[in-house]
Formats: C-alpha cells, sequence, structure tokens
C-alpha cells in the first residue's frame, strides 16, 4: 500500500442513495447528500463544476464544490447509463425504456425531448461509453456488446465469469478493460476480444477485501485502476469489504478507502484529481479527459 496516495472524488452510495464528494487532502471540502432516486448508476463530469448522476428516472447535476443540485430529469423510468455529449445532448441507455421493449438506445436534446431512438433485442444493460472510434461499448449481463450510433450490433464479446458485467472502455491500443459485476474481477482482452489477463479476484487479493461484485471504474492517466467494490443492495454493509480499490499495472493494490460509518455500498466513482471539472469529460480513449 502506497500511504502517500490521497484522492479528490466523487461517488454513488446505492445502498443508501446518496452522493458524497471526499477530498482525503481537504476535509472541508467533503459533503454528503441523498440523491432522492432509486438506482443510480452511471456518472460523469459535464462541465461548469457538476457531475451528472443517471439514475432509474433519468438524471441529476450536482455542483461539486457545493453539493447544490442544478438540474434534473426524473420523467423516466428504466435508465442505466447517460451520458452528455459534446454538442448538448444526452444519449441514454435502458431496458424496457421509453415505451419499448428491450435494450433501448435513445438521444435527447438540450431540452432533454427525445430525437431519436433505437430498440435493441435483450433485458440487460449497464453503462455505455463511446469509443475514439464512434462506436459504443455497452454491458449485456455476460458480453460486451459494441454497437454504432444507429443502434446497429457490430459485435459482442462474450467472457467467462461475466454476471451482470458493468462497464467496459477500450485504450487506444484496441485493448478492452471491464469490470466483470458479480464475476468480482477486472479483465483485460486484445483488440479481438480474447482475454489477457484478469485481477482483482478472490484469491488474489486480501479477504479482507471481500471482492463481490465490480461494478464503476475509472483508469489513471499512470496506467492505475480505481474501480468501486460494490456490497449489496441496502444498507448495513459498510463494514462488508473494502468498496473503493486502485490497482496498479501489476494488479498489487496501492491505495484503498472505506468508511463504514458514511456509506453502506458503494457502486459508481468518479477521481477528480488533476481534472479540470469546467469542461465535459468522457473516456472515449480510455483514460477520462476533456472533450472540449
Amino acid at each position: 500500500m502506497n500511504r502517500s496516495i490521497h484522492h479528490e472524488f466523487v461517488a454513488l452510495d446505492e445502498g443508501l442513495g446518496t452522493v458524497l464528494h471526499v477530498d482525503e487532502r481537504d476535509q472541508r471540502r467533503n459533503w454528503l447528500l441523498p440523491l432522492g432516486h432509486e438506482q443510480p448508476r452511471d456518472m460523469q463530469l459535464v462541465g461548469c463544476g457538476r457531475v451528472l448522476i443517471g439514475h432509474h428516472h433519468g438524471y441529476t447535476e450536482f455542483d461539486l464544490a457545493t453539493g447544490a443540485r442544478v438540474k434534473e430529469l426524473a420523467s423516466l423510468k428504466g435508465v442505466t447509463s447517460v451520458r452528455r455529449l459534446p454538442n448538448g445532448h444526452t444519449r441514454l441507455a435502458g431496458v424496457n425504456l421509453l415505451d419499448a421493449t428491450g435494450v433501448v438506445l435513445a438521444e435527447l436534446d438540450a431540452q432533454d425531448r427525445v430525437i431519436e431512438k433505437q430498440v435493441l433485442e435483450g433485458d440487460y444493460v449497464r453503462l455505455m461509453r463511446e469509443t475514439a472510434a464512434g462506436t459504443f461499448l455497452m454491458m449485456c449481463n455476460t458480453r460486451i456488446r459494441e454497437t454504432d450510433r444507429a443502434g446497429k450490433t457490430l459485435r459482442e464479446l462474450p467472457v467467462e465469469g461475466f454476471l451482470h458485467a458493468w462497464k467496459a472502455l477500450r485504450r487506444p491500443d484496441g485493448t478492452i478493460i471491464s469490470s466483470a459485476g458479480y464475476g468480482a474481477f477486472m479483465v483485460e482482452l486484445d483488440p479481438n476480444g480474447r482475454e489477457l489477463r484478469r485481477f482483482g479476484g478472490k484469491g488474489q487479493v486480501p479477504e479482507a477485501v471481500h471482492p463481490f461484485f465490480y461494478a464503476m471504474f475509472q483508469l489513471l492517466p499512470n496506467g492505475d485502476v480505481v474501480v468501486v467494490n460494490w456490497q449489496d443492495h441496502g444498507p448495513g454493509h459498510g463494514a462488508a469489504g473494502v468498496q473503493l480499490l486502485q490497482f496498479n499495472p501489476a494488479g498489487e493494490i496501492v491505495w484503498q478507502w472505506n468508511e463504514p460509518a458514511l456509506i453502506s455500498s458503494l457502486q459508481g466513482v468518479i477521481v477528480l484529481d488533476g481534472l479540470d471539472v469546467s469542461k465535459l469529460h468522457d473516456e472515449r480513449d480510455g483514460v477520462m479527459a476533456p472533450l472540449c
């Protein structure tokens, strides 16, 4: 463990339905607030010092400095992923969304009006991320699905051990890194979808970590990975395991965070160190970076 590592981050506590901002260097800047909506899943820095939180009913934007709620869409049902685009539109993914049955992809304009909708076969989707090629990687339970902007499925990449898999990113070299959900491991695939390695799983980390469900993660510029180790629905899970883990490229834990008195079960995180929160960010090249 590298005791010199300290982070500023914003996290989702799905178990308690809260959003928290933590600055390990200056605790006076910390805040914790109720989200007010069920099933918070996704997060994005959307500029103007705001973080967007995607949830079952749409999304809510919070001011990172104060925790103030500054914008909200809460009229939908079934949303699992929300991404703000450079043109100000918002792209959604969900199941049985907008009066359609299946995996639904939709684009909203700046006034949150639906301007495009595609319906794909399936009954599970979690986080969706755009790639540098303009395609989208989305998690469909036991596999990664890649689609074009029109919703056409280009390929599917099944991975042994995936169960309710959560998120995938493509690096500039074409390799893909993904969190396995209930598989409780991280995996790297070559550009053709063949497994290169997996790390962070049971037997690869101390027992106290209690790998249960690997959810949202973030690639850091130095090659490390910060991942959320969710511990189940509802209250009372704060001491069940270590819920934020940072792995170096060798798969070793170099930082961790868990505060049972504050949390129950984290599901999302964005590490804010070095990021200009005045700008819209995305992960289309793997590492989180400003789009404009």
